[in-house]
């Protein structure tokens, strides 16, 4: 379980190379995706992506409420993600069959000051 006490979270993701010979960047838990041509542009795109979705979301103060859509569990002073394989992955099974690399990532998101529940 993780706990808002540590101001961050890490995230399970997936890199993996398309039949267009892009990088995809995605981390399920949120049903956020970066592109690029190298892994480095996919992961740069990734971050900024969730940067843009937390930020908007926190904004409108419709975070909590998109995570739960995502599946996350959250409680009065945790929250928790979904489970990497319940949360859906797409056509993932097809880039594995072609015999594309798939790699696993991982992307910590910093919580602000004070978490959200406050």
């Amino acid at each position: 379980m993780t706990g808002m006490h540590t101001n961050s979270t890490d995230l399970p993701g997936i890199l993996f190379k398309d039949d267009q010979a892009y990088y995809h960047a995605h981390i399920p838990a949120l049903d956020i995706t970066g592109y690029g041509i190298t892994k480095e542009e996919a992961k740069a795109s990734l971050q900024l992506t969730m940067k843009t979705y937390f930020e908007k979301l926190m904004k409108e103060r419709g975070l909590i409420k998109d995570m739960k859509a995502h599946g996350w569990m959250i409680g009065p002073h945790c929250m928790v993600p979904p489970d990497l394989l319940k949360s859906g992955l797409g056509g993932l099974e097809k880039c594995i069959e072609s015999g594309s690399g798939v790699y696993q990532i991982s992307c910590r998101i910093k919580w602000p000051e004070g978490g959200l529940f406050g």
